[in-house]
């Protein structure tokens, strides 16, 4: 009996970790955008999700949501219903399919050497 207990505990205590590690994980939080002539990409953040989407002279012509993970200075995103999406879109999310490069400073983050300016609310 008081293995079994002590084993119980173990896990629970493995379980308890796993879920503080899970927690740190680094997420992002509000809007930030790069507009070069009135065209550009707005990523709005909440949580570990994601939402790009793309502006054609200040007009939104399409949007797509998605899971996104940064470690290790890279940042890597997880998109569903990919073909639905704009061509615009489309385009985007070929040129993040695998990991890339990710900084991030007081006012901005930098995803694969585009620079988005956090937005003012």
């Amino acid at each position: 009996m008081k293995n079994t207990i002590k084993i119980i505990a173990l896990a629970l205590v493995l379980v308890m970790s796993v879920m503080t590690l899970a927690a740190c994980a680094k997420t992002l939080s509000g809007k930030y955008q790069a507009t070069v002539f009135g065209n550009g990409t707005v990523l709005t953040f909440d949580g570990s999700k994601v939402t790009i989407a793309i502006t054609v002279l200040g007009q939104e012509v399409g949007s797509l949501e998605a899971g996104y993970e940064i470690k290790d200075d890279k940042i890597s995103f997880n998109f569903t219903d990919v073909e639905s999406a704009d061509a615009a879109i489309k385009t985007f999310v070929e040129a993040l399919e695998e990991p890339v490069d990710f900084e991030e400073g007081e006012d901005y983050i930098k995803i694969a050497g585009t620079k988005y300016n956090k937005a003012k609310d």
